[in-house]
């Protein structure tokens, strides 16, 4: 059986051999990773402080992070704030919300060792050479049906962070990459991997376009993908992630995250997770907030419960073909969105902050409020009829649905959409505001098929050996849809399935 979908794009056709003459030079390893991101640079490391020889091949100038959280079950730190997640019942949940469509393993996997994972990242990144410091975040959905748990950290006042990058992710790698450098790990850089080698069925190495020309790298004990997901490369992502082509998509480093891991993998011999690939969205296009009071369509229609979270909110829109809606508020917002948190929140609905800030940060969103009028992401108006004609709405369907929606707050009862009493908050104090927003794709979290150890899959399920797939090269976390148990659990496993792997194959 073909592991390559005869309708799938050009992308699939695995190129011509390169001829060993076309190769200037050859080395060797033991563990050769591809990618320096957050996944990569976990296994590197661990692997390393193993005993392992380590080479890591990335495509692009530097090592990458991005983002801000990195989510876990659980750390020394958590507890030390009270914090302690029953991972028992977090696993059901999660494959629960998955539509059982994960790998349980997988997901067992992750609950029971980035707990360890997050303990040894923040050993290293608090140690006196790097000087930061992590810190919970604190806005999580706290509903019932959409719970969110404690569990997503952000690293502070390292070195990448006064230098202006976004602390988190940044510092965490940036940690990672100089302890690699002091246990010998060699990187190669603007070096693209091209294609796997394989020998008496077990891949062995790897073939990358540099600029001196091609370099092999062999390694005995494995070659890892690291290689980040397919947002970059369109022709993919129509043929298995489609709807990621219908929202704008955030990622960097911009051109780097095309496929070339999944491709690679493919043409060895692994195959794929059901498709569509699950995509991680949050609703964070246009103005960067969309609260919960009350959601209107381009007609002025209100079109779901506004009471739901951020992937929610993003697949809501994507069912109904839009790009984007209107989010509306009135001017007691100040008082009106701190009341909402004790019975939803999260981000994009609450304003990322830590745990010990107990207040809204008021003058955060004011500023926010004050660049969307300016960027015209938000508009504002005395009375609904002429916020609509602002809106570009139809303005009798959008002052019927305000309407109709105050009249439901009043009675207590949503009708329509079910939503909770906490949450229906009538909009009655003028000026009104209307917050523009949309679903951007962050990353399309699917990829190659791969068991417990971290090793692809063939379509009879036996492992490609010698072949491991880690971070958004690897399926099997999600199935369906990104489940915001914790948030940030897409870095949270790129941590944990790297440092795990790291162990494993420096064996």
């Amino acid at each position: 059986m073909s592991n390559i979908d005869k309708r799938w794009g050009s992308w699939a056709k695995e190129p011509s051999p390169i001829a060993e003459e076309d190769i200037v030079s050859t080395h060797s390893c033991d563990v050769l990773i591809l990618g320096a991101g957050i996944s990569g640079m976990s296994c590197a490391l661990r692997a390393a402080q193993g005993g392992a020889k380590v080479t890591v091949m990335e495509k692009g100038a530097k090592w990458s992070a991005r983002g801000g959280n990195i989510g876990v079950a659980g750390s020394k730190y958590m507890k030390s704030l009270g914090y302690e997640n029953d991972i028992d019942a977090l696993s059901r949940e999660w494959i629960k919300r998955c539509g059982s469509r994960c790998s349980e393993e997988l997901v067992r996997l992750y609950f029971t060792r980035s707990s360890d994972a997050m303990d040894w990242l923040l050993d290293i990144v608090t140690a006196p050479e790097y000087g930061a410091r992590p810190e919970l975040q604190s806005c999580i959905y706290r509903g019932e049906t959409y719970r969110e748990h404690m569990g997503s950290h952000r690293i502070f006042d390292g070195p990448m962070a006064k230098k202006g990058l976004r602390p988190g992710a940044a510092d965490a790698v940036h940690a990672m990459y100089c302890e690699a450098l002091k246990l010998g790990v060699e990187f190669r850089f603007n070096c693209s991997a091209c294609r796997l080698i394989k020998e008496s069925g077990r891949v062995t190495a790897a073939i990358g376009s540099s600029p001196d020309g091609y370099v092999r790298v062999n390694a005995s004990k494995g070659v890892v993908i690291a290689t980040g997901d397919i947002s970059g490369n369109d022709e993919m992502c129509a043929d298995l992630a489609p709807l990621a082509n219908r929202c704008p998509k955030i990622y960097t480093p911009v051109g780097q995250n095309t496929g070339d891991g999944h491709r690679l993998g493919l043409w060895a011999g692994g195959s794929f997770e059901a498709q569509p690939f699950p995509l991680m969205l949050h609703p964070q296009a246009y103005f960067f907030s969309s609260l919960c009071f009350l959601f209107v369509d381009k007609k002025g229609r209100r079109f779901m419960n506004e009471d739901n979270y951020i992937q929610g909110k993003c697949n809501a829109l994507l069912s109904k073909n839009m790009d984007y809606a209107w989010s509306i508020m009135d001017s007691a917002w100040a008082e009106k969105i701190p009341a909402t948190l004790p019975y939803g929140g999260g981000i994009f609905w609450d304003i990322d902050h830590g745990p010990d800030d107990t207040q809204f940060p008021t003058e955060k969103f004011a500023g926010m409020l004050e660049r969307g009028l300016k960027a015209g992401t938000a508009v504002m108006a005395d009375s609904f009829e002429a916020l609509g004609e602002k809106m570009g709405v139809d303005v009798e369907s959008f002052a019927a649905s305000a309407a109709k929606y105050n009249a439901a707050c009043a009675a207590g009862r949503d009708g329509d959409f079910g939503k909770r009493s906490e949450l229906l908050i009538p909009l009655d104090k003028p000026p009104y505001y209307a917050l523009k927003f949309g679903s951007a794709v962050l990353a399309i979290v699917g990829g190659l098929r791969v068991d417990g150890n971290m090793a692809v899959l063939d379509e009879n399920s036996d492992a490609v050996e010698g072949l491991y797939a880690i971070g958004n090269a690897a399926g099997g976390r999600y199935g369906v849809d990104y489940p915001m148990v914790i948030p940030g659990n897409s870095h949270g496993t790129a941590l944990t399935f790297g440092y795990v792997l790291g162990e494993h194959i420096s064996k």
